[in-house]
């Protein structure tokens, strides 16, 4: 999967196409032999810059005969700049030519491929994930980060099981490291290293202690609590899948856990 800027590529299109034609305008009275000199040069900026950006979306998305126009367009151009600008019929008349060829060809073969729109919200998921989901919990815990990033981008896909499968690794990594954090024994399975670190928060709760750290233990066994619900049956399971609604909690509720722990990691242990 490639990204395309459409916003740049409608435009880039047009901006060929309406040169074309006005070169066409322009040069219709010149004689065989005779030839004009184009002016402004603003106008061969936009030509450029706009065929440039059309030459790389071809290589990116693998479109043969869009790739070979614009390379015919530029080549052409390139000698109308070699000549300062001085145009003669026949020249004209390719660069018309190829420029209408490139409009049409990028048409044709665009007709191949699927095209998604996706919104400013779930387009900063997919450039952002990490950072969305908190940048000192991956520091924290680098083995999530592949994990992180791809939960992210499916739900910006609106794959929301999938998002759930990447939340329940998450999620793992980060119960093993609370366990290890506040000295609890591991189970044989995770539900049993959830109960077990839940059954220690709940002393660090009810202990005498720092007013913070009593805060911190409730938090995070409510969020801790939430993960687990939200995990009682296993996504992994091929007959399990969620809604968007449950998946966006589940996200959610994961993300608030990770970033309580995060915190609770970056301090010394006593």
């Amino acid at each position: 999967m490639k990204r395309v800027a459409i916003g740049n590529l409608l435009p880039s299109a047009a901006n060929v196409a309406m040169f074309a034609d006005k070169l066409a305008r322009f040069t219709a009275e010149i004689g065989p032999q005779g030839a004009v000199q184009l002016d402004p040069q603003d106008l061969f900026r936009t030509y450029l810059m706009s065929l440039a950006f059309l030459t790389e979306t071809a290589e990116w998305l693998g479109l043969p005969a869009t790739l070979a126009a614009a390379r015919r367009c530029k080549t052409a151009f390139d000698r109308l700049r070699s000549r300062n600008g001085i145009i003669d019929k026949r020249l004209a008349d390719e660069i018309v030519t190829n420029s209408h060829q490139l409009y049409v060809s990028l048409s044709d073969e665009l007709e191949k491929h699927h095209a998604y729109i996706v919104g400013p919200r779930e387009g900063d998921l997919i450039d952002d994930g990490i950072g969305l989901f908190g940048g000192e919990v991956v520091n924290a815990m680098p083995e999530i980060r592949r994990d992180v990033a791809d939960a992210a981008r499916c739900r910006a896909y609106e794959l929301w099981t999938a998002s759930v499968m990447h939340m329940m690794r998450v999620a793992e990594v980060g119960v093993a490291a609370l366990a290890d954090r506040l000295g609890t024994a591991k189970g044989s399975s995770w539900g049993v290293t959830i109960a077990n670190v839940l059954q220690a928060l709940d002393k660090e709760r009810a202990a005498k202690g720092e007013p913070e750290l009593k805060q911190w233990a409730s938090e995070t066994a409510t969020y801790l609590a939430l993960v687990k619900d939200a995990f009682r049956n296993p996504a992994m399971h091929p007959e399990m899948s969620f809604t968007a609604e449950q998946a966006i909690t589940i996200y959610d509720n994961t993300r608030a856990f990770m970033r309580k722990l995060a915190a609770r990691l970056a301090q010394p242990v006593e």
